[in-house]
């Protein structure tokens, strides 16, 4: 009889791992995507380096903040990934997601158990048996197994799989998103620094223009109305400057939030801003938008939805589970442990579906519809990443055109305050033009330093929207332009990559 039960377990083993799965074979979602829509002309600036997309987010992206050069940089950056509590809490959730996955991955093998019970029974003596009192020893193993034929349970586990990967790349895309943001509110105190140092100059060369225009009118060369308009000019910089002192606190704040301290630990240098930019790529390779987290993780949601169609469809075929007890019975405790208290038993079961009132039919619908709504975002994830790629480029290039004729123009009216200035101690001219011209040379001083401050927060753009930063080729650091020929090293470790998981699938 024992034989019989090793053959039965052996042929439901060997069926269980010999079943088939059901549903449609995963396939990657780029595919038809990328031959229709993403071609160089909806990428033009990638000046022909555009090639099918394939979410590749396990390339090395480094400490791309290395490129600004830039210590206290370093510091903020680091410690936003080590010390913000909503990076810490995504962490968990990745966390969740894996031992979710375990869970479910529990139900291929079989469920062991052990039990032991005692039981004391008193018989009516107003009943056909036997009057009396019974005690019932009883110790055993139990074994349950859902014979997983047809795959569902191995759909789910493929599907579970997939969201906890999707959950880490959500993971690694929020430490960028938040990286990022400190690194734009930085750029940002830096232009208030340097604003507040171009206001205190200017406050104090105001200051020297009032005592200088109120003399003169004790001296009857000017009069009080070319008083009041250096004393507005004056009381005019002293605003901006508080303005601006307030703008850095808020500022400083948001920093200290992102970092995780408060803002009283929080500690920078006022340093102003720097004419000296990072190099950056001219023309982006593609293999370079591949590495952001966010597509990654809208390919996993796809492959997981076209898991889950196979665990819906799973649910036609019929479930096959079997229970087996071994355990040992006796009346006398004494007698529990002798070779005739043993017994067994074997229980297979069979649940086919045969009316459901279209209920498995729906569930399989619910998962058509679920993969093609994954399909559509994940396209509309890929269209944004082009998009804020593009407009990164864009404004990359513009700002610094912007730049160039901002400078000239703030040149210009530098030089119209230092002549007005001189007609005015000639008397050619009244206060109203001195004013008007230390206005507008203040308005574009201030705005050139605006435009500088853009320029490195589109660069944070840029590295945000290419999923990383880069590394420039040694022999190319005073090329601004990459060649596709920097980038086979990447490629090399992604064809790498996919062997070696070929190799362990």
């Amino acid at each position: 009889m024992s034989n019989k039960i090793v053959n039965l377990m052996f042929v439901s083993a060997t069926a269980a791992l010999s079943g088939c799965m059901v549903g449609p074979d995963y396939v990657a979602p780029n595919a038809d995507f990328a031959a229709q829509d993403l071609t160089a002309e909806h990428f033009f600036r990638d000046d022909g380096l555009w090639k099918e997309a394939v979410p590749a987010d396990s390339l090395p992206k480094g400490d791309w903040w290395a490129i600004f050069n830039d210590p206290e940089l370093d510091a903020l950056l680091r410690l936003c990934r080590e010390n913000n509590p909503d990076l810490a809490s995504a962490f968990y959730r990745v966390e969740q997601a894996r031992q979710n996955a375990r869970m479910d991955a529990s139900e291929l093998y079989p469920f062991g158990s052990g039990d032991a019970s005692f039981t004391r029974t008193e018989i009516s003596r107003n009943v056909d048996q036997t009057p009396g009192t019974f005690d019932t020893w009883r110790t055993g193993l139990g074994l349950t197994w859902d014979l997983d034929l047809f795959g569902r349970v191995r759909s789910i586990v493929e599907a579970d799989i997939a969201d906890a990967q999707a959950s880490y790349d959500l993971y690694q895309n929020l430490i960028l998103s938040m990286q990022a943001n400190v690194a734009s509110y930085y750029f940002t105190i830096r232009q208030y620094s340097s604003e507040l140092e171009l206001l205190e100059r200017t406050l104090e060369t105001r200051k020297e223009q009032s005592e200088l225009v109120r003399n003169r009118v004790k001296l009857d060369y000017a009069d009080d109305l070319d008083l009041q308009r250096a004393l507005q000019q004056e009381y005019e910089a002293a605003a901006q400057l508080a303005t601006v002192s307030r703008q850095k606190a808020l500022a400083k704040v948001q920093i200290a939030i992102l970092v995780g301290v408060t803002p009283s630990q929080l500690q920078l240098k006022d340093a102003p801003l720097s004419e000296v930019l990072p190099k950056l790529p001219q023309a982006v390779p593609s293999e370079l938008l591949e590495r952001r987290p966010d597509v990654a993780a809208a390919e996993r949601a796809v492959y997981a939805a076209n898991a889950r169609i196979g665990a819906a469809q799973a649910g036609f075929f019929p479930t096959i589970s079997i229970s087996a007890d071994a355990s040992l019975q006796a009346n006398k405790i004494d007698k529990l442990l002798n070779a005739s208290s043993f017994a067994w038993g074997v229980s297979p079961q069979i649940y086919i579906p045969i009316f459901q009132a279209g209920k498995i039919y729906a569930q399989k619908q619910v998962a058509l519809a679920a993969h093609k709504e994954t399909l559509e975002s994940y396209k509309a994830t890929v269209l944004k990443a082009i998009g804020e790629v593009e407009s990164a480029l864009t404004n990359i290039n513009l700002l610094e055109k912007e730049y160039e004729k901002r400078s000239a123009v703030t040149e210009a009216s530098l030089k119209v305050q230092e002549l007005t200035t001189t007609q005015y101690d000639l008397g050619s001219v009244d206060y109203f033009s001195v004013s008007d011209a230390q206005r507008l040379a203040l308005l574009n001083e201030r705005e050139q330093l605006r435009l500088l401050a853009d320029r490195f927060r589109a660069c944070v753009d840029l590295i945000t929207s290419l999923g990383g930063g880069w590394k420039l080729d040694k022999t190319q650091q005073d090329d601004k332009t990459i060649e596709a020929g920097m980038y086979e090293g990447i490629q090399d470790f992604s064809n790498d990559a996919k062997s070696n998981d070929d190799s362990n699938s």
